[in-house]
């Protein structure tokens, strides 16, 4: 029985597009690649930061809890991005849940900070500036190789996908910046340091939607 001619030139538009692949990488070796330049990032900030009583704040739990908690959050986000990524691969709802614990924790410690009055709104604004440049620095490299990362598997939710790639990154930025940062105030942490994870989380569900969506489209 003849084959339909729309069939024979599917099949031979199929064939001129196949091209060799490669298996990925397991998401757990990814993710301990990932976490590598992370350790990386973070050795950048203590031996660079500005923080001249990084030794004294290293002793403090509170000071302790707060890093660790984005660390932590920001490692459980890259995981449930690399292992979303996969389909049959998703991440269970403790993770989920653990992660979002974790940042919650964050800002609960933050909050807990000393609300000492605000100088000047140009003072306010300067070091917050150089705060959120130094979180965009930080995470720039991580986010770009864990977004490639998810890009190269097949998220079948990239809107998702993307926000746990943004979620990650800046959340180990955060961390690098909270320990070079000499601010320890709450409005400033408040402001500069936990709102661009929020933001950075959504502007890469936008790129998420936008780029990573491209293996179904092509």
């Amino acid at each position: 029985m003849p084959t339909p001619p729309t069939h024979e030139r599917l099949v031979a538009r199929l064939v001129a597009d196949a091209r060799p692949v490669r298996p990925l990488w397991s998401p757990h070796t990814r993710l301990a690649l990932w976490l590598v330049l992370q350790v990386l990032t973070l050795g950048v900030a203590v031996e660079f930061g500005l923080r001249q009583d990084l030794g004294d704040h290293l002793r403090q739990p509170h000071f302790l809890f707060e890093v660790r908690a984005l660390v932590a959050a920001g490692a459980m986000a890259a995981a449930v991005a690399l292992r979303g990524a996969i389909p049959g691969m998703g991440s269970g709802r403790l993770t989920v849940t653990s992660s979002m614990a974790l940042v919650s924790a964050a800002v609960v410690l933050v909050s807990l900070e000393p609300a000492n009055a605000v100088r000047s709104a140009g003072d306010f604004m300067a070091s917050g500036a150089q705060c959120l440049l130094c979180i965009l620095g930080f995470s720039e490299i991580p986010w770009t190789a864990l977004f490639v990362a998810v890009h190269r598997a097949a998220p079948l939710d990239p809107p998702v996908m993307g926000a746990y790639v943004g979620a990650a990154a800046f959340l180990f930025a955060a961390a690098a910046v909270r320990i070079a940062c000499p601010i320890d105030e709450e409005i400033h942490l408040l402001a500069w340091h936990m709102v661009p994870i929020a933001s950075g989380a959504a502007l890469s569900a936008i790129a998420g939607a936008r780029w990573l969506d491209r293996w179904r489209q092509a």
